[in-house]
């Protein structure tokens, strides 16, 4: 294997491609209308649009029709639309809003119109615009269609033979989320982890912990800390394993969108703040470069000085620029650089205690309970991130060339407290310990051809390779032990840092990871109805690990040989009627194991491999407004290790099978609705006394429902005023595999309301008030072991202003 320290990739800047924009095929000239096209344009729309930007009336023009409208962003930017009040048909509406313009339009099916520039003569000429931007099936508030996770292909979820699920920005405005923790529980099946602490990303899906499936513009990313929604535009949830996107755990995955630059000039600040301590300040600039529209920037900035409601002080800053260059002849490039700093102490949260036989009872104290010391509790993780991406139209611009290039470099430096046994009569031992200079560095790289061809049948391909290496160090230290202070009275004893002076063990670690491998992915179009979906990835991988034993100088290591892994998928949607998608799919997923270390042994085991059988339903009605889904998997994991007294040790494997739904419409205008069922019977397959037992954090059912309503109507007084609520459930979960306790169920109640005020020009101010966990319930959030129970927010009054101009 090539040392990443010889290799250098980890110093290296990487760049990566998010191939954002993607070709329509669409017939050259008119598009014949059908029956309902034209019975469709005989409908008269009340519409209240006033002058602004073509761009801006268009989107209103959508709001008010259902029919998406797609267009190349440099042709139109130049022209302000006049305005348009009173009813008119579809296009009547569309000739008022381009005159002086040009553009024309024409159907390219029932509810998506394309437009197409004017030749000198003042027809419609041929289709020759630059690269061509579809603004989605119509997006309601709540609800995004476009996927770019799942699918090696873009496309609408509606045609994906899997669960994928979009959460835009809107929502969690709108819900006020300062974490993605409060986005991932809005999915059902999906429950949130205890995230060492509060201190990284972490969450069960279907049943399945997360184990380096954060994924970032489609990158698998490791990270130690957490990601920043500040530069979020859409998260999408991936359930099941997707053989084509290689190492992942079955359950499946999160990948974050951030924001790109736009082609027409906004920006906005905005405060945040709550009952106990939030101060955070977010700006965000975009817009052209110049007079040259082939050029867009972007810039968000933020900064936080935080307490919780468990005195936990929170500090972070947080930077994204990116910039990108859009040619006339289709090309586009895509650069971003980002940088995070994010301090906070790893907070175990409560304790458990003995009781009767081998069980055990959290403890009965306040959940604002610390049993660490605030003093030697800090960890402070800084993030830089480099991005590249290009799109080059090849072949008479039918197919794409695409590449990423992607640079990760992670640096941590951690001092923490934490409990490690408590006697029968409450005393508690705990040691202080740490990482010292840790180093993670993630190289990336992604070349692949990807285009349309009509074979027999219509087919779209796409085919790439990916290169992945990661590299960690980092010297691991602890003191020994401390015994002193109560359940009741933690802080009746102070702790001292006997890590310099009375080591119980300090020990450097390196760790080397590199996977390669090519990919394939294929919809072939049955007929106009049916799609069948295959999908192959082989991938590579090589793994070393070293551990220098700085007390006695001893040193051991593992480089298991080299080895690969070929995963397979395939799915079948065939489409009844035009709004109702029908699905079944079959996939394959591995994960080499990490190798694993404790203080008698070294270990590699075979990787965990799982498979995914998975039906379901889509039905997109009221003119794309409504989305309801609906599912059946069954899920299998084999070659799970689990540590065993300290020893790790292959356990079996898990099984999860379940069912889950999800509703997103808006049902009239300014009405929006969202909700979620998920059912889960997972249990543990083992050899051991664990057997048939539920995996810790695993609950059997899940829900969520969130609501809001907002005044549009122009002539309404209370215009501009919109409100919201909803609710979080968790079932009763186990603290651990062994059943030893219990994590009672929770329901949360969120309320918010919030006010645009206009400003001059198309300026304004939205302000926001609104309570988290409503009714003050208590509840924990995760276990992460028998001294690491995570505890949830109490009743948190927040308020945020908002300055869009």
């Amino acid at each position: 294997m090539v040392s990443l320290k010889n290799m250098k990739l980890g110093r290296q800047l990487m760049i990566g491609v998010s191939v954002l924009a993607f070709q329509t095929a669409f017939a050259q000239g008119t598009f014949a209308q059908n029956a309902n096209q034209q019975a469709q344009t005989q409908i008269l729309f009340q519409f209240d649009i006033s002058a602004q930007p073509l761009p801006q009336a268009l989107t209103a023009f959508s709001d008010v029709t259902g029919i998406q409208i797609l267009y190349t962003e440099q042709s139109i930017y130049g022209h302000d639309a006049p305005p348009l009040t009173g009813k008119y048909t579809v296009d009547e509406a569309l000739d008022a809003l381009l005159w002086g313009s040009n553009v024309d339009f024409i159907y390219t099916s029932e509810n998506s119109i394309t437009l197409r520039p004017k030749t000198s003569n003042g027809d419609a000429g041929e289709v020759t615009l630059d690269t061509i931007v579809i603004i989605g099936t119509r997006q309601s508030r709540y609800d995004s269609r476009r996927a770019e996770t799942g699918t090696m292909i873009p496309k609408d979820v509606t045609d994906i033979p899997r669960t994928v699920e979009v959460i835009p920005e809107q929502l969690l405005l709108d819900q006020h989320a300062q974490e993605l923790e409060e986005v991932y529980r809005l999915s059902p099946n999906v429950v949130n982890m205890d995230g060492y602490g509060g201190s990284r990303e972490d969450f069960l899906i279907r049943g399945f912990r997360r184990r380096d499936d954060i994924y970032r513009n489609g990158v698998r990313l490791k990270t130690n800390g957490r990601i920043n929604p500040s530069t979020v535009d859409n998260v999408q949830i991936v359930k099941g394993p997707v053989a084509e996107i290689g190492q992942m755990t079955p359950g499946g995955l999160v990948n974050v969108i951030t924001k790109k630059p736009e082609y027409e000039q906004q920006a906005y600040a905005v405060t945040n703040f709550n009952e106990h301590g939030q101060k955070q300040v977010l700006a965000d600039v975009t817009g052209p470069i110049g007079q040259n529209d082939a050029f867009a920037y972007r810039i968000t900035a933020s900064a936080e000085d935080s307490e919780n409601f468990r005195d936990a002080s929170i500090e972070r800053q947080f930077l994204n620029s990116a910039v990108s260059w859009m040619s006339d002849g289709g090309s586009l490039v895509d650069f971003s650089y980002e940088y995070t700093h994010d301090e906070r102490p790893v907070d175990r949260g409560v304790v458990t205690v003995p009781g009767s036989g081998s069980s055990r009872e959290i403890a009965d104290v306040s959940l604002d309970t610390r049993f660490d010391q605030a003093n030697l509790n800090n960890r402070d993780v800084t993030t830089h991130i480099w991005e590249l991406d290009n799109s080059v139209p090849v072949f008479d611009d039918d197919w794409y060339l695409e590449s990423k290039l992607f640079y990760a470099y992670e640096q941590v430096d951690e001092l923490r407290n934490e409990v490690t046994n408590v006697s029968s009569t409450g005393v508690l031992t705990r040691r202080v310990q740490g990482n010292d200079d840790r180093e993670l560095s993630t190289a990336f790289g992604r070349m692949q051809l990807r285009g349309e061809a009509d074979l027999w049948r219509p087919i779209d391909l796409v085919s790439g390779v990916e290169l992945r290496h990661q590299y960690e160090t980092w010297t691991n230290f602890s003191g020994q032990n401390q015994v002193g202070g109560t359940i009741s009275n933690p802080s009746s004893f102070t702790l001292v840092n006997n890590t310099t002076s009375n080591l119980l063990s300090r020990q450097h670690r390196e760790v080397e990871q590199l996977s390669y491998g090519p990919y394939a992915q294929g919809d072939l179009h049955l007929t106009d109805d049916v799609t069948l979906t295959l999908g192959a990835r082989y991938e590579i991988y090589d793994n070393e690990f070293s551990i220098e034993d700085k007390l006695n100088g001893g040193t051991s290591s593992a480089d298991p040989k080299r080895d690969g892994k070929l995963t397979k998928s395939a799915g079948l949607v065939w489409k009844p009627v035009d709004q109702v998608s029908l699905y079944a799919s079959y996939a394959e997923t591995f994960q080499s194991q990490n190798i694993y270390s404790s203080t008698e042994t070294t270990a590699v085991f075979e990787p965990e491999e799982g498979r995914q059988y998975e039906v379901g339903a889509k039905w997109s009605g009221l003119k794309d407004r409504l989305l309801l889904t609906a599912a059946l998997f069954d899920i299998e994991q084999e070659n799970v290790v689990n540590n065993v007294n300290g020893t790790p040790q292959l356990t079996g494997g898990i099984r999860s099978r379940g069912f889950e739904s999800s509703v997103t419409v808006t049902p009239i205008k300014g009405l929006n609705l969202r909700g979620s069922i998920g059912l889960l019977d997972a249990e543990i397959v083992s050899a051991n006394d664990d057997d048939g037992n539920r995996p810790a954090n695993t609950p059997e059912m899940t829900a969520s429902l969130w609501a809001s309503y907002e005044f549009q109507d122009a002539a309404s007084d209370f215009k501009g005023l919109g409100f919201g609520g909803g609710l979080t459930h968790v079932g009763n979960r186990y603290g651990d595999d062994e059943h030893s306790f219990e994590l009672d169920d929770y329901t949360v109640f969120d309320l918010g309301v919030w006010y645009y005020l206009p400003l001059q020009n198309e300026s304004r101010v939205r302000f926001d008030l609104g309570v988290k966990n409503v009714t003050d319930e208590e509840y924990y959030v995760a276990s992460g072991g028998t001294y690491r129970v995570s505890v949830g927010n109490p009743r948190t009054v927040f308020g945020s202003i908002r300055v869009e101009f």
